[in-house]
């Protein structure tokens, strides 16, 4: 066999074999809720939301708490209806966390900024339905979601 004939062999394996696409299965899910802050917290600014799987996919030590499959932002807090598109094959359980960025840089407590920014995080119960309501507390100055879940 010539290097030719054997290059053209090799580059069409490589090919046929080198990208596999997996089918995602999503699941659409109307939230709707409310975003409230904590009394004495700063209550002005957007809101950041991030949607997360409870528990990641995976077996044993190999299965892990929250997987981000989402983020939007809101004005400001108070009332949210956000259609999300859950990925099934990901993992399990839905949590919703958010924080509010009270002074506008997009940047939960940056360095050099006050902490003041709260935050907080649900499990929201009855998932898998297809409309689902949640409140949200933001509470907790500068926590992020890994400090926040169980």
């Amino acid at each position: 066999m010539s290097r030719a004939a054997l290059a053209c062999v090799v580059l069409l394996t490589g090919l046929s074999t080198g990208c596999i696409n997996f089918e995602t299965n999503l699941y659409e899910v109307l939230l709707t809720g409310q975003v409230e802050v904590a009394d004495g917290a700063l209550n002005t600014g957007a809101v950041h939301l991030e949607f997360h799987v409870a528990t990641s996919a995976g077996n044993g030590a190999l299965s892990h708490p929250l997987g981000e499959f989402d983020r939007r932002s809101i004005s400001s807090p108070g009332a949210v209806r956000e259609t999300i598109l859950y990925p099934l094959d990901e993992g399990s359980g839905l949590v919703v966390y958010g924080w509010l960025d009270a002074d506008g840089d997009g940047s939960l407590c940056a360095v050099g900024a006050p902490r003041t920014e709260p935050a907080g995080l649900v499990q929201v119960n009855g998932f898998p339905a297809h409309e689902l309501s949640f409140t949200l507390l933001l509470d907790s100055p500068c926590a992020g979601p890994e400090l926040l879940y169980p």
